[in-house]
């Protein structure tokens, strides 16, 4: 998987972008630019790459990524439609050495962070209407978005500089693509092995050690995002549901359900139409208590 090296230019009068991504998916485009990113899914649910760290991202997630670090979200089509709101800017936007005043020291201390990547709890409400303001008043709440992101807690994707376009990085990049491509049809790990041209054991390791779960906790975990979108919006039947998503039985599937969800697939298809559950697989998530046994493997 080659990656796209950007140009962005500012969108006039502001000096900065922002902008609004509605797709049916997003097929895995990894990408760097010199900019800071903030990226906000309003709707969806995939993977995201940012350097090394590879986790699921679902509806609420919001990350900072620092400039030349490479970075992407992916979906299937089956996981359903996809919105983000991003902002792009750099370090300058309000003047030279702004950020250097002693008053916005937090803010400079999250720029800094940022070289790695940094995962935020929660947006800040006025992230949702930014697009919506005049030129003045936008700049005025990405100034105060900054403010309230530096003074909450932040998790931190990878540790210390923005990884370098290595061949380790292309090639956890091109397993993620072959899953999301082949995740409907059985994937064995020569399979995998092969489209990064290494050998099984080597593909393995490199993506455990570079991820912290295993090849076959992450396919797991997207056959089950795309499973919960199908429960969500199709009345297919369950054992339908199982073998479309690449479960090789009804078992199966019920099995690793139950292992995140805490429920069978029927009583959670249950609550969906009526409303009582939520539509998104925040266990899927690496960082959650239940989850971070899931992936341990």
């Amino acid at each position: 998987m080659s990656v796209v090296y950007e140009h962005l230019e500012s969108l006039y009068p502001l000096g900065w972008r922002c902008f609004r991504i509605e797709l049916p998916w997003l097929p895995p485009r990894s990408h760097v630019h010199p900019e800071f990113e903030l990226t906000w899914t309003v709707r969806g649910s995939g993977t995201r790459l940012v350097g090394e760290s590879v986790e699921q991202f679902e509806s609420g997630d919001l990350v900072l990524i620092g400039p030349h670090l490479v970075h992407t979200h992916a979906t299937v089509p089956e996981s359903g439609p996809v919105e983000l709101i991003v902002v792009q800017f750099t370090r300058d936007i309000l003047g030279e050495r702004f950020f250097d005043q002693p008053v916005f020291a937090e803010v400079a201390a999250l720029l800094d962070a940022s070289t790695g990547g940094l995962r935020f709890a929660e947006a800040p409400p006025m992230l949702a209407t930014l697009d919506d303001l005049a030129p003045a008043e936008k700049t005025v709440a990405l100034l105060d978005i900054l403010v309230t992101l530096s003074r909450g807690p932040y998790v931190r994707l990878t540790a210390g500089q923005p990884s370098s376009v290595t061949t380790s990085v292309l090639r956890i990049e091109t397993i993620v693509a072959y899953v999301h491509q082949h995740f409907c049809s059985p994937i064995t790990l020569p399979d995998i092995a092969d489209a990064v041209d290494m050998n099984p054991s080597a593909a393995s390791r490199l993506f455990s050690r570079s991820t912290g779960f295993t090849l076959t906790r992450f396919i797991t975990v997207v056959r089950l995002n795309a499973a919960c979108r199908l429960l969500q919006d199709t009345d297919l039947p369950i054992a339908t549901i199982a073998s479309r998503c690449g479960f090789g039985n009804l078992s199966n599937f019920n099995r690793r359900f139950r292992e995140v969800k805490q429920t069978t697939p029927k009583a959670h298809r249950a609550l969906l139409h009526t409303g009582r559950a939520g539509t998104t697989t925040q266990e899927h998530l690496p960082d959650g208590k239940r989850a971070a046994a899931f992936f341990a493997g």
